[in-house]
């Protein structure tokens, strides 16, 4: 190994004390001076209108506070439709009553049939009768309570089957004593 080494080095020693010759040192001297300049003229850029445009891109807290703010936004977003999925399942759940009721309208028509009623002074079949605004709210109010109270007894009635067939044999029933009158 030491004869390796010891060419190893004699080709290193050999490699350093030869220089390479050099044809025209002057024109390479020109090319690294004229080189070593072209960056300083192209600092000197003309306006352009990209680097106008995003050139917030390259500092760093106006990126990274946008990044937090779109963050934010889409958060935002996403509690937004998780609040309207939650009030869509609650409609889903509601009960809907196929069967007759008292009242075949919306609340908006009954009210809305009312208020005219009201404000033409039409007459009823036993006289005129008047009807303030304050106890109209009364009667909406009341009526939306009762059909609230009627969806929520359908719903408990149809959730047990033991109450559904007692109320069904007591309806039946009824029905025999009207017949048989």
């Amino acid at each position: 190994m030491k004869e390796e080494e010891k060419k190893y080095e004699r080709i290193l020693r050999i490699l350093r004390d030869s220089k390479p010759v050099l044809s025209n040192p002057e024109d390479i001297e020109e090319n690294v001076i004229r080189k070593i300049q072209k960056p300083i003229k192209s600092e000197q850029k003309e306006f352009d209108f990209f680097d106008y445009l995003f050139g917030w891109v390259y500092i760093g807290w106006v990126r990274t506070g946008l990044v937090a703010a779109s963050v934010l936004i889409i958060s935002v977003f996403a509690y937004q439709q998780s609040l309207i999925l939650k009030r869509i399942n609650t409609l889903e759940k509601q009960t809907i009553i196929s069967g007759n009721q008292f009242v075949t309208e919306t609340n908006a028509d009954v009210e809305e049939k009312m208020m005219l009623y009201k404000l033409t002074g039409r007459k009823l079949p036993k006289g005129n009768i008047t009807v303030s605004e304050k106890k109209m709210k009364q009667f909406m109010n009341s009526y939306n309570e009762l059909q609230d109270k009627y969806k929520d007894l359908v719903k408990i009635i149809e959730e047990n089957p033991e109450l559904k067939k007692l109320i069904e044999e007591k309806l039946s029933e009824k029905n025999k004593k009207k017949f048989n009158m």
